[in-house]
């Protein structure tokens, strides 16, 4: 199994729903092994320039404007927004993790 993040969960620090989403992204990793990329965008400059890098394929998942959770899979070019169950997370996540 690669250990080279493919998933990336970009949330904003003081969000609630961000909040709510991480033990369910920390229960995934635990869970199948795959490491997902956290990256804080309201307060890092830094992140904010990979979350742009990804707008036009994270916008149409959240309604059509930029969001936060977001969630993007690099290997499905798939993107998930807002408070998710975490079955509809694990789902997505497995799509196309290394096997």
């Amino acid at each position: 199994m690669s250990s080279e993040p493919f998933l990336y969960n970009f949330y904003g620090r003081d969000c609630p729903w961000c909040v709510k989403m991480h033990p369910l992204v920390d229960r995934l990793e635990h869970e199948t092994k795959l490491k997902v990329m956290q990256l804080e965008i309201w307060h890092n400059a830094e992140n904010q320039l990979k979350f742009k890098e990804f707008a036009d394929k994270i916008a149409p998942a959240c309604g059509g404007r930029l969001a936060v959770p977001a969630f993007y899979n690099l290997k499905t070019g798939k993107a998930l927004c807002g408070f998710v169950p975490y079955e509809d997370l694990k789902k997505w996540a497995l799509a196309a993790s290394p096997g």
